[in-house]
């Protein structure tokens, strides 16, 4: 099984689209954890993509699909280069208060998948991941 679909990233498309992913993996017969990663990774790479790569009104392409152990997602866009594995990880060493803005939804994103790729090809990034399934 697979979804695609076309999305700005907007804040009400990005929204939407978290709900369509979820709904498509929920009827799939995908757990709750999996389906709830996967719509939480789309999330943050998306509103990346329209705060910090300025394309908010370029829609980019989004692709889920089920395999038995794990489901796959793909985000092609034409934003400016940029490889989510190259971010540093936030500095965990301060207190709460020192912690510097950015770069935590980059870092959870590393943690829960199982799988991070990118590549860049005819001025486009392919952005991909993996989440374990269970059960």
């Amino acid at each position: 099984m697979s979804f695609e679909a076309e999305v700005r990233a907007r804040p009400r498309e990005i929204s939407d689209l978290a709900d369509r992913a979820g709904d498509f993996l929920a009827k799939a017969g995908v757990d709750a954890r999996a389906t709830h990663h996967v719509a939480m990774i789309l999330s943050e790479l998306l509103t990346n993509l329209g705060t910090h790569g300025g394309l908010s009104d370029d829609p980019a392409t989004v692709r889920i699909s089920i395999e038995p152990r794990q489901v796959l997602a793909e985000i092609i866009d034409a934003g400016p280069a940029f490889d989510p594995r190259s971010a540093p990880a936030p500095d965990f060493s301060g207190s709460a208060e020192d912690i510097q803005v950015g770069g935590l939804g980059l870092f959870l994103m590393r943690k829960l998948a199982s799988a991070v790729d990118y590549g860049r090809d005819a001025g486009r990034n392919r952005t991909s991941f993996a989440i374990e399934r269970r059960g």
